[in-house]
């Protein structure tokens, strides 16, 4: 048979079927169909995988910069007097604040001496008043600020920490493209103490108050007498002016300022001193012109104290201290009384069963004299909260947490203690007498004098 001829007329074809040449066409449009689809998903799922952990590197970096600012916050109260503490709390701060693990070699804390600026160059009067870095720094301006490198010593004050590093984030999908980590960068944070760039700080007088009574025991004493000695170990005499007082009274003529007298007597002028055993002193002041050395009359009245046995006795105590400060302080001076006390009133040297009223009446005397007032309830958590012994006033059956905070220059008792009371802002604080009472103590009393003479801010500083 001629299939030449044949497949010439069309009869015999060597062609496939038509249904046979479009199965192949869809078997080869489908191999690349899956080639297609294949690239397609690879690059949807790189491009989650970026946007995802992009996400949670964005995050990382979040919690990174306020865990820096947290660390910093927390350093800077101790950054003049224990630098060393200062760091160590910084650390700790930024350990607790990052939700993740931060390697503790990757985070950085350095010092700054931190002063003003004006046209562009460093106000280096100053130092050493604000802080001190030591002969020949090198000064970095930054609008209205100027910093420089500080290295803390006997020397040398520094004023400003500095707390930076990285984060590491492991990666959830990015793995598939081969990346396994994103790093969020050096992220820094800084705070500075005190004037942190404007004026020196204005002069403060404070008379301390602190309690002695019967109900601070031994270990209450000793932590209310460390927190005193930390308050004055980290003022500036040159500025501060200081003066201490105690419930009850002293007696005249002992060679500790403050040892208890056993009879309540009198508060007058003429029993200043059994009151208030050491007058204001500082630079210039007229009781003396240092409190800052442990041989000064101040570091010996507070080391010396011991309990006293004539009650509870709040009004006294601020009447003196506030006849203290109108004439032996300086006009231009801001003034203020801290008062501590673990209890309700419950004696006076007039003899009435008024207590609180008497208290609350020695406050408002002393604010309207322009005196700020600071106070702290010690002890007073839940059922050790006292009520006032008051019969025919409005003060009867008041606790004696309101009478602490209505005698607190604009403060209430709003967030239970210790709740919130000792960071809503106001001059009211509570802290229960747990073993740690005497760092907390000192941590209060620190913060209060940091609201009379500077408040530690956030600061940009390198």
């Amino acid at each position: 048979m001629n299939f030449r001829y044949w497949a010439r007329q069309g009869i015999i074809s060597n062609r496939p079927p038509d249904d046979d040449r479009a199965g192949r066409a869809r078997r080869g449009q489908g191999g690349q169909a899956l080639v297609l689809f294949a690239v397609f998903i690879t690059v949807i799922f790189g491009t989650a995988a970026l946007v995802l952990d992009q996400g949670l590197l964005r995050k990382a970096s979040y919690d990174l910069t306020n865990a820096l600012d947290a660390g910093a916050l927390a350093g800077v109260p101790m950054v003049l007097d224990d630098p060393a503490l200062a760091e160590q709390t910084a650390r700790e701060y930024v350990q607790l604040n990052y939700p993740d693990v931060l390697p503790d070699s990757d985070i950085s804390v350095g010092f700054r001496c931190l002063i003003g600026a004006e046209a562009g160059v460093a106000r280096t009067s100053d130092v050493p008043a604000v802080c001190d870095p030591g002969p020949g720094a090198t000064w970095t301006v930054s609008g209205k600020i100027a910093y420089a490198t500080c290295t803390p010593s006997p020397d040398h004050v520094c004023n400003t920490i500095v707390v930076s590093g990285p984060a590491t984030v492991d990666y959830n999908f990015a793995p598939v493209l081969g990346i396994e980590q994103g790093s969020t960068g050096a992220r820094t944070a800084a705070a500075c103490k005190g004037s942190c760039g404007e004026p020196p700080e204005v002069p403060v007088d404070l008379v301390v108050i602190i309690d002695r009574t019967g109900s601070m025991n031994g270990v209450d004493t000793s932590n209310a007498r460390n927190a005193a000695d930390s308050l004055r170990k980290s003022l500036d005499p040159q500025l501060q002016w200081l003066g201490l007082s105690v419930l009850g009274p002293s007696k005249l003529g002992s060679f500790c300022k403050t040892q208890a007298d056993s009879s309540i007597g009198s508060a007058g002028a003429a029993d200043l001193r059994r009151w208030v055993p050491v007058g204001l002193t500082g630079a210039g002041a007229g009781f003396g012109t240092s409190y800052t050395s442990d041989s000064s009359e101040m570091a010996q009245a507070i080391d010396c104290f011991g309990n006293s046995s004539t009650g509870t006795d709040i009004a006294d105590p601020v009447r003196m201290a506030t006849y203290e400060l109108q004439n032996n302080g300086r006009s231009n001076a801001k003034k203020a009384i801290l008062l501590l006390s673990d209890g309700q009133p419950n004696r006076s040297t007039t003899s009435t069963s008024e207590y609180c009223l008497e208290s609350a009446q020695a406050a408002e005397a002393a604010k309207a004299a322009g005196i700020e007032l600071y106070t702290v309830g010690f002890g007073l958590d839940g059922s050790n909260d006292m009520a006032c012994p008051d019969s025919g006033t409005p003060w009867n059956g008041r606790m004696a947490t309101d009478l602490l905070a209505s005698m607190a220059t604009d403060s209430v008792k709003d967030g239970g203690c210790p709740g919130t009371e000792n960071s809503d802002g106001d001059n009211y604080y509570c802290l229960p007498k747990t073993a740690g009472a005497s760092t907390d103590l000192a941590d209060v009393f620190q913060v209060a004098v940091q609201k009379l003479t500077g408040h530690s801010r956030l600061v940009n500083v390198e």
